[in-house]
C-alpha cells in the first residue's frame, strides 16, 4: 500500500446485445409508475413491476434492468443506469418491484420489493426507456430506444389520455411475452398497456397506485397478497398529572387472524404532531420484534419509564432504546407487516394540538392523556393513511382521561396484555416473565455472521494493501468501504450478549472486563435497572450524545466502541472528550480507591487509566473512520469526526470528539495487545466487522500522521519563490526561474519540471531555470507545471501556471487586375500577401452581387460577369489559413450593364422625369424581355 498522487481508475461496460434471444421469455415488464410533484404523491414515486408469466422459476441473478435517458439515441451497450443485484428466483406468477428509494410507502409494501437505492435506474422520466434483460439476452421493452417522445412521453394515436409521463401503466392481462424487437414502436398499432391514472387523466394517490404491484394482471393485487390480523388494540398516553406518571405510554398489539404472525417482519412507527412530511421519514421507529405471535394474543411495548403495571405481560417487549414509545396525544403511530400498512392510529400528516384528536360524537373523547382500547368488532385495521380520525364510526372506547377522570395505572394497565374492549381476566393474563437464558441476565444467544477460521487479513483489506491513494482522505476513504461490508447491525439488547465474548476475562471466563476499573466481574451481573452498584452496563466510548442518540443509528450498537463499564465510573465520564487532564484534573475514585482516570469538570475532559489509553484511541480511530457520511441512508449516521481540541458543551449534540493528536500519541503509548486482538476477533464474529487500527496498527501514522506531525511521507521545507511572467506572447521564448529557492545552507537540490495536461504529466526540464517557447494557440491559453524539487531522500513539489496570449492572425493583402468590366467579359485578380507564413493557405468565396462563374487558384481569382439588367457590383473575398486561424480581406469588381440600340436613357428632370426614372425598370424589362 502506498499513498501517491496519481491514481489510475478503471471502467466496465455493460453488454446487452450479440447473444441469443433464445433466454426465458416469460419475463415481462408488468406494471410502471412515473410520478412527478404534483402527481401520485410525489416526485419519487417510480417503479417497475417485473413478473414471471412462465411456468418455472427464473434465476433472478442471471436478469437486469437498463434505462436509457429519453430513449438514448446512443447505442445499446451504454445504458445511462443498470440494475443488476437481483438475487433468488421468482416463482411462476410471482412479481418483483422496483422502485426509487424515495417513493412513498405504498410502493414497499410487497415482501418481495427491492430498493435500488444503490442505482439511477429507478430515477426514469416519461421519456426513457427500459431494457429487461435475462442470461444477457432482451426479453422485454418499454418505451423506444432511440426515440425520445419529449416531455410528455410516449403517446397512443387510439387514446388521447394515454402517456408515460406522471402515469401508472399495467400490462394487458393478455400479454404474456415480452417485446425483443429493439426497432418496434411503442406503444405500437396494439397498445399493450392500461392506464391506471396519469396527471392528465386525474389524481390518484399512492396508496392506489401501488396496489397493482406485486401481482401481475391489470387489476389490484387481491387482498390475500397483502398481511392481515394484526392491528392496534390498545393505547394509553399519560402525563405527569394522569395515570401514574408521564411515561405511562404504551400500545398494545394483537393478532386478530387465524395463523400466527412472523414479528421480525413487524414495525411501528410513529409521526411526531402527525409529520406533514413524508410517511418514509418516521421520527421514530422500533423494528426489533422477534418470534412469532400466536392467534388471539397480543404483544405490548411500552416506555422503559412506565409504572409496573405496564411490564407484567410475558410478551412485553420494553423498547427503552428507541424514541417511539415516547408519543403525545397528537403523534400518528403506523403498523407495518412485511413493510406493508396494517393500521393507523391517528391521521398522518395532521396535527390535532396539543389536546389531540377529538370525536365531533363524544365531547370526552381524546388522545392526549387517555386510555384507549379498540371495540371488539373491529377485526381489521386502517390502512388508509388519508382517512380521518377516529372518523364518523369511531373504532375506540375511552377508558379513562384526565378530563373524564383519574384512572390509576395498575387499573390503565389491565387492559394491556389481550385484544378485547375489558380488561384481561385472570386465566387470559400471560404468566409473569420469565429470563431468558444467554450469556448473560435477560441477554439472548447470538449465532456468529462470521467464520474467524477463514478470516484472512491480507485479502480483507487487500484492496487498501495493494492500492494508490493521493492522499490520507482517500486512504481513510478505502478502508471506510472495507470495514462497512459485512457489518451486521446489532441491537442494543445483543451488545450485551457480544461484549460477554468480545470482555471476556482471560482468566475466568464466568466474567467481563470493566474498561475504566479494570475490574473482573460477573457476566450475569450486568445492570437491569437501578442505581447499579456492584453492576456494569455499556459504555459507548464515542460518547452517543454526540449525534447518534437513537438506538436505530447503527453507531449507537456498534460493539467496536461498546465496552463494559461500572455505572458510576461511566456516569462520572459522561459524554465528555478524551485529553491530557491528569495534571488539571482529578483523579476518579472506586470504592474510594484511585483509578487511573483523571476528570477535569471545567474543561469536561476525561483522560482514561495508561493501560487502556491506545484501546481508547484506536475506538474513536475506527468510529471516525467507519461513519464517513457515504452510507447514511442505511446507518443514519452522520459523518464522525475526531477533531484536534476538546468540543465546547455546545457542541455536544454535533458529530464531533476530540482530542485527535492526544489519541494518537496514546496509540503508540499503549500498543496494540493479544487482549484487543481478541476483542476484535470476537466483534468480527457477531457483527460482521473489524478494527482495521488494530490488524494494521501501521494503518493509525497512514491515516492520521500527517495532521498529528508525523506524516509518513514528510515534504522537504524550503525558502523562496519561483519567478514565473504572469504573461506571455505566443510563439515567444520565456523562462521559469526557480534558482532563489533554498533547502539550508550547502544543500544541494535537483530540480524536475513537468507540463501538466489534463491527468498527463510530461517532463520538460531539470535545471533550476526553465526555458520554453510559448505554443501557437487559437485563444488565450493557460499553462500549468509542477516543479518538483529534491535534496536526495525528501522532496516537495509546487505548481507553477502562466497565460499565453493569442495574438490574432494579420496580413497585408493587396490586390491587382481588372475590376471594371463590362457584363459577360472575364476579370482577372491577383492577390499580393507580404510576409505570409510557411504554410499559409489561400481560398476564394463570392460575398454579394449576382452569381458569377469564377476560378481561383491560390492567390488568383479568374471572373466571368454574368448579365445584368443594370451596373452593379460583385464582391469576393480571399481567406488566407494557418492552421486554426484565419485572415480575410475582399474586392469588388464593377459590372458595366449594355445598353440597347434605339434605347436612350429618360431625362430625370421634372415630375415627368421623375415618373420616369420609377418607371424605368420595370419599361428597360419589358424591352428586353421583347
Amino acid at each position: 500500500m502506498r499513498i501517491k498522487m496519481n491514481a489510475v481508475a478503471a471502467a466496465t461496460a455493460m453488454v446487452l446485445c450479440g447473444l441469443s434471444t433464445a433466454a426465458n421469455a416469460d419475463l415481462v415488464i408488468t406494471e410502471y409508475s412515473e410520478g412527478d410533484k404534483s402527481f401520485n404523491g410525489g416526485g419519487n414515486n417510480k417503479a417497475v413491476e417485473i413478473s414471471n408469466l412462465g411456468t418455472v422459476a427464473v434465476d433472478l441473478t442471471k436478469v437486469k434492468i437498463a434505462s436509457y435517458t429519453k430513449g438514448a439515441a446512443n447505442t445499446i451497450d451504454a445504458p445511462n443506469y443498470t440494475y443488476d443485484k437481483f438475487t433468488g428466483e421468482l416463482a411462476p406468477n410471482s412479481s418483483i418491484v422496483i422502485y426509487n428509494p424515495g417513493a412513498s410507502v405504498g410502493f414497499k409494501t410487497r415482501k418481495s420489493a427491492i430498493d435500488v437505492e444503490t442505482t439511477g435506474v429507478t430515477y426514469f422520466t416519461g421519456n426513457d426507456t427500459l431494457i429487461l434483460t435475462q442470461d444477457g439476452a432482451i426479453v422485454d421493452i418499454f418505451g423506444k430506444f432511440g426515440e425520445d417522445p419529449g416531455s410528455n412521453g410516449w403517446a397512443d394515436a387510439n387514446n388521447p389520455d394515454f402517456t408515460t409521463s406522471n402515469a401508472i401503466l399495467r400490462r394487458k392481462a393478455n400479454v404474456t411475452t415480452g417485446v425483443t424487437d429493439i426497432t418496434a414502436d411503442f406503444p405500437g398499432s396494439t397498445n399493450q398497456w392500461v392506464l391506471v391514472g396519469s396527471k392528465v387523466k386525474g389524481q390518484i394517490t399512492d396508496i392506489e397506485a401501488s396496489k397493482g404491484f406485486g401481482c401481475p394482471g391489470e387489476d389490484a393485487c387481491s387482498s390475500d397478497a397483502t398481511p392481515g390480523g394484526l392491528l392496534i388494540t390498545e393505547y394509553s398516553e399519560g402525563d405527569k398529572s394522569f395515570n401514574g406518571g408521564g411515561n405511562n405510554k404504551a400500545v398494545e398489539i394483537s393478532n386478530l387472524g387465524t395463523v400466527a404472525v412472523d414479528l421480525t417482519k413487524v414495525k411501528i412507527a410513529s409521526y411526531t404532531k402527525g409529520a406533514a412530511n413524508t410517511i418514509d421519514a418516521p421520527n421514530y421507529t422500533y423494528d426489533k420484534f422477534t418470534g412469532e405471535l400466536a392467534p388471539n394474543s397480543s404483544i405490548v411495548i411500552y416506555n422503559p419509564g412506565a409504572s409496573v403495571g405496564f411490564k407484567t405481560r410475558k410478551s412485553a417487549i420494553d423498547v427503552e432504546t428507541t424514541g417511539v414509545t415516547y408519543f403525545t396525544g397528537n403523534d400518528t403511530l403506523i403498523l407495518t407487516q412485511d413493510g406493508a400498512i396494517v393500521d393507523i392510529f391517528g391521521k398522518f400528516g395532521e396535527d390535532p394540538g396539543s389536546n389531540g384528536w377529538a370525536d365531533a360524537n363524544n365531547p370526552d373523547f381524546t388522545t392526549s392523556n387517555a386510555i384507549l382500547r379498540r371495540k371488539a368488532n373491529v377485526t381489521t385495521g386502517v390502512t388508509d393513511i388519508t382517512a380521518d380520525f377516529p372518523g364518523s364510526t369511531n373504532q375506540w372506547v375511552l377508558v379513562g382521561s384526565k378530563v373524564k377522570g383519574q384512572i390509576t395505572d395498575i387499573e390503565a394497565s389491565k387492559g394491556f396484555g389481550c385484544p378485547g374492549e375489558d380488561a384481561c381476566s385472570g386465566d387470559v393474563t400471560p404468566p409473569e416473565p420469565e429470563l431468558e437464558t444467554g450469556p448473560c441476565t435477560n441477554c439472548e444467544t447470538l449465532t456468529p455472521v462470521a467464520d474467524l477460521t477463514t478470516f484472512n487479513a491480507e485479502i480483507y483489506y487487500s484492496d487498501v494493501l495493494s492500492g494508490d491513494f493521493a492522499n490520507a482522505e482517500e486512504l481513510k476513504n478505502a478502508l471506510s468501504t472495507i470495514i462497512a461490508k459485512g457489518h451486521k447491525q446489532l441491537s442494543y439488547k445483543q451488545v450485551w450478549s457480544a461484549l460477554t465474548h468480545a470482555d471476556q476475562d482471560p482468566n475466568n471466563e464466568k466474567n467481563v472486563m470493566e474498561i475504566y476499573t479494570g475490574k473482573s466481574i460477573p457476566k450475569l451481573d450486568n445492570q437491569q435497572s437501578g442505581g447499579g452498584v456492584g453492576k456494569w452496563n455499556r459504555e459507548h466510548v464515542w460518547a452517543k450524545s454526540h449525534s447518534f442518540p437513537s438506538d436505530s443509528q447503527w453507531g449507537y450498537t456498534d460493539a467496536h466502541h461498546l465496552r463494559p463499564s461500572d455505572p458510576g465510573i461511566n456516569t462520572a465520564r459522561s459524554n465528555n472528550d478524551f485529553g491530557a487532564c491528569s495534571d488539571t484534573g482529578e483523579e476518579v475514585l472506586f470504592n474510594g480507591v484511585g483509578t487511573g482516570n483523571y476528570l477535569n469538570k471545567t474543561t469536561d475532559c476525561w483522560e482514561p487509566r495508561d493501560e487502556v489509553k491506545g484501546d481508547v484511541a484506536r475506538m474513536i480511530m475506527y468510529m471516525d473512520t467507519r461513519y464517513q457520511g457515504t452510507d447514511t441512508a442505511t446507518t443514519q449516521m452522520l459523518d464522525l469526526v475526531a477533531v484536534d481540541r476538546l468540543t465546547t458543551t455546545a457542541e455536544d449534540n454535533l458529530p464531533l470528539i476530540g482530542t485527535l493528536c492526544e489519541l494518537y500519541a496514546w496509540n503508540t503509548q499503549d500498543p496494540v495487545d493479544s487482549y484487543e486482538q481478541n476483542r476484535n476477533n470476537q466483534v468480527y464474529k457477531y457483527q460482521g466487522n473489524r478494527n482495521p487500527f488494530i490488524d494494521r496498527p501501521e494503518l493509525v501514522q497512514e491515516v492520521y500522521g500527517a495532521v498529528c506531525g508525523d506524516d509518513p511521507n514528510p515534504a522537504l521545507v524550503v525558502d523562496g519563490d519561483i519567478v514565473t511572467p504572469e504573461s506571455v506572447t505566443e510563439g515567444t521564448g520565456y523562462t521559469i526561474d526557480a534558482s532563489a529557492i533554498t533547502a539550508g545552507e550547502g544543500v544541494t537540490l535537483t530540480y524536475k519540471w513537468e507540463q501538466i495536461v489534463a491527468e498527463e504529466k510530461t517532463v520538460v526540464g531539470d535545471q533550476a531555470v526553465l526555458s520554453l517557447t510559448a505554443p501557437m494557440v487559437k485563444a488565450d491559453e493557460t499553462l500549468s507545471f509542477a516543479l518538483t524539487i529534491s535534496d536526495g531522500s525528501l522532496a516537495t513539489t509546487k505548481d507553477v501556471s502562466l497565460s499565453v496570449v493569442n495574438v490574432p492572425l494579420t496580413l497585408s493583402v493587396e490586390f491587382a487586375g481588372t475590376t471594371k468590366v463590362t457584363e459577360g467579359d472575364k476579370a482577372s485578380i491577383t492577390a499580393t500577401v507580404a510576409d505570409a507564413p510557411e504554410g499559409t493557405s489561400y481560398s476564394w468565396k463570392q460575398l454579394s452581387g449576382s452569381t458569377a462563374v469564377f476560378t481561383a487558384t491560390g492567390l488568383t481569382l479568374d471572373v466571368t460577369t454574368p448579365s445584368v439588367n443594370i451596373d452593379q457590383v460583385l464582391v469576393f473575398e480571399l481567406t488566407a489559413t494557418l492552421g486554426e486561424e484565419s485572415f480575410s480581406k475582399s474586392v469588388s469588381i464593377e459590372v458595366i450593364n449594355t445598353e440597347e440600340t434605339g434605347w436612350t436613357k429618360p431625362d430625370g428632370a421634372g415630375s415627368l422625369g421623375g415618373l420616369m426614372t420609377l418607371l424605368l425598370p420595370l419599361m428597360w424589362l419589358r424591352r428586353r424581355q421583347g
